[in-house]
């Protein structure tokens, strides 16, 4: 692969200028700059397009909820003597039980036996019946945005239904609704735990659950041991996007802050990424045709939201 020095060579020699030996902690001004514009076309690019090369695929292993007890005052939000609190986690976990509100969550754990909850309770009681479950998780580190209608439910084998609009998400959680068996899902806040669940996974439902999703990595290279990375500083680092590309957008950047006629570097570079854009991945075929058969058997379409057969339903 391509290194960050060859790279940086390759733009000084395209251009003319005076040869560049290093970037590792290189000082000299014009270096740094280059290594900056080098940065800023690697992210510029990986954000181009949803390269293949960095999707990838982040799986959410979902545990079982906590069942326990503890005592609650009506008009607090304090909940005591709770039994057990191995693993909650302020603000990632929702808490259903005798007398708290819909939706209630989890906003402080206070010490292992005591916790503070976002609404209070309406009414007291001594063993109080309780089941917490973690509803917001973490999506990585290097997560850039999703790729659209990847997130699945693999343990029931159904899509999950999102992202849901915050509008929605509080009519799920505050209204009078019926809500179905599949999951909705929606990014709450800033990354990185901000991936959260309606309905949270509670009583209902098969425990332990696999859900999964797909997204588009922010880090377009990589150092020399293989470490993925958001920015090249290195001689040995090395791009995980097209090195070419990176080249020509560098040369057009630095022409265009020197104040020279950058816009014929600018379309070369233009041309060339529409290009690798257009044949990444391949393409499937189109048929103008009805196909003879579904590809699958059973689709999102097959499970309904609501008033599937069963006891007390239509």
């Amino acid at each position: 692969m391509t290194t960050a020095l060859a790279i940086a060579q390759a733009v000084v020699n395209e251009l003319g200028l005076p040869p560049v030996d290093y970037i590792t902690e290189n000082t000299n001004t014009t270096v740094r700059q280059l290594v900056s514009l080098m940065n800023r076309s690697g992210d510029e690019l990986y954000q181009a397009h949803q390269w293949t090369q960095r999707q990838k695929l982040h799986v959410v292993n979902i545990g079982n909820p906590i069942t326990t007890t503890g005592d609650i005052v009506s008009g607090s939000d304090i909940i005591s003597n709770v039994g057990n609190t191995t693993g909650v986690e302020a603000n990632s976990w929702a808490i259903t039980g005798d007398y708290l509100i819909t939706s209630t969550r989890v906003v402080e754990v206070i010490d292992a036996t005591t916790i503070r909850v976002d609404q209070p309770a309406t009414q007291s009681q001594i063993g109080a019946q309780l089941i917490m479950a973690k509803d917001t998780y973490n999506i990585p580190e290097d997560f850039s945005w999703f790729l659209n209608r990847t997130m699945w439910d693999r343990t029931n084998r159904w899509e999950l239904i999102g992202p849901i609009s915050p509008q929605i998400d509080e009519y799920n959680r505050s209204g009078v609704v019926t809500t179905g068996p599949r999951r909705r899902w929606r990014q709450v806040g800033l990354p990185n735990t901000c991936w959260r669940l309606w309905p949270p996974p509670t009583a209902s439902g098969s425990f332990p659950a696999t859900l999964v999703f797909e997204y588009v990595s922010k880090y377009w290279a990589m150092n020399a041991a293989g470490v993925e990375i958001a920015n090249i500083s290195r001689d040995d680092d090395q791009p995980l996007v097209d090195a070419q590309a990176i080249i020509l957008a560098t040369k057009w950047r630095l022409w265009q802050i020197k104040g020279f006629e950058y816009g014929p570097l600018q379309a070369e570079y233009l041309d060339y990424v529409q290009r690798l854009a257009a044949r990444d991945g391949g393409a499937a075929d189109l048929s103008l045709a009805k196909p003879y058969q579904s590809p699958t058997l059973i689709t999102p379409a097959s499970v309904p939201d609501g008033f599937w057969p069963g006891p007390g339903n239509p």
